[in-house]
């Protein structure tokens, strides 16, 4: 049972980590730039493993095409911005301060891209960052909200087999309830 509690949530996070992305320009001369997707801090502040894991899926996307990450969340249920707290510890990590650029409104993932399009739309490739089963709905969430930004889509480095498993199985089912509420209640480009 317990080899089922870690393989089933280990493919269901692989194989979205393979959905939903675009065919933009690559090359050398491509400029990224990685949209790192927030979720609420502990109520003293401090950093919630997602949040850690979101800002290692970060870090090991990076590379020198890279020309800013934009950490999205805002600071509705602590005295501590998601977006900043992951930010701390994204600069720990050695991504750049000179490139962390903070969306500190959104609410939800819906707005966490709704904010974060204008900050990357100059770029030509686009990289969300977050768990794999996470990352799949806001790609298609962007598909959405912008079709000509989820063109400039490809893969952050968010998938490795058996990487935190006990997290992959409660965001499956997180997200398994997320895409049920979303089938109920659709929200469409321009809603709240």
């Amino acid at each position: 049972m317990a080899v089922l509690l870690g393989v089933i949530p280990d493919l269901a996070h692989c194989w979205a980590s393979t959905r939903e992305y675009g065919n933009p320009p690559t090359g050398p001369h491509a400029t990224e730039a990685l949209i790192v997707l927030g979720c609420p801090t502990h109520p003293d502040g401090s950093l919630h493993p997602l949040q850690r894991w979101r800002v290692d899926i970060a870090a090991r996307t990076m590379n020198p095409r890279v020309k800013v990450v934009v950490f999205t969340g805002t600071t509705a249920k602590t005295g501590v911005s998601e977006a900043s707290a992951m930010a701390a510890h994204a600069r720990s990590r050695g991504i750049p301060d000179s490139l962390i650029v903070l969306e500190e409104q959104a609410l939800s993932t819906w707005q966490n891209l709704e904010y974060s399009a204008p900050l990357v739309a100059q770029f030509d490739v686009l990289r969300v960052v977050s768990d794999p089963m996470h990352a799949w709905r806001a790609r298609q969430f962007l598909a959405r909200l912008h079709p000509e930004l989820a063109r400039k889509l490809q893969p952050a480095a968010d998938f490795r087999p058996l990487e935190r498993w006990r997290w992959k199985l409660g965001t499956m089912v997180y997200e398994l309830v997320a895409r049920y509420r979303e089938w109920r209640n659709p929200r469409l480009p321009g809603a709240a």
